[in-house]
């Protein structure tokens, strides 16, 4: 297992998803921007990939150890969404890495309450800014 602290130095650019342990990431910046490094990050990845965009009914993988999820625009997961993501993950024997993007800041919901900081910090493992 290569060491977490190499994350330190790296930038969206360069950042691999595989050889080292699964660790949440949260894109923050604008469409697309987000879409390109998500695309170089996506290359990187082997095993099955689930995904959700807004406006559709939020599916988890069964087997929690299935590859990485990336969740498009989190900030719209609606409370219930917000709820059954973080049992799912609470519950998982395995570890499913997840990618999230946001194109608005989550902070200020998670202070209006309108969005689970729980879930915030987990999925906020290491934030990527990719501002242009």
């Amino acid at each position: 297992m290569e060491d977490p602290s190499a994350l330190a130095g790296a930038t969206a650019y360069d950042m691999p998803l595989t050889g080292m342990p699964p660790v949440n990431l949260l894109l923050t910046g604008t469409h697309g921007v987000i879409r390109e490094v998500l695309g170089k990050l996506l290359r990187a990845v082997e095993g099955p990939i689930a995904a959700w965009y807004p406006g559709e009914r939020l599916v988890l993988p069964q087997d929690p150890r299935a590859g990485t999820m990336i969740l498009h625009e989190v900030g719209f997961l609606g409370y219930g969404e917000q709820l059954q993501l973080l049992e799912w993950l609470e519950d998982g024997v395995g570890r499913t890495q997840i990618v999230s993007t946001t194109s608005t800041p989550l902070m200020p919901r998670v202070e209006a309450g309108t969005f689970s900081d729980v879930l915030y910090y987990r999925l906020n493992t290491v934030t990527v800014d990719v501002t242009a």
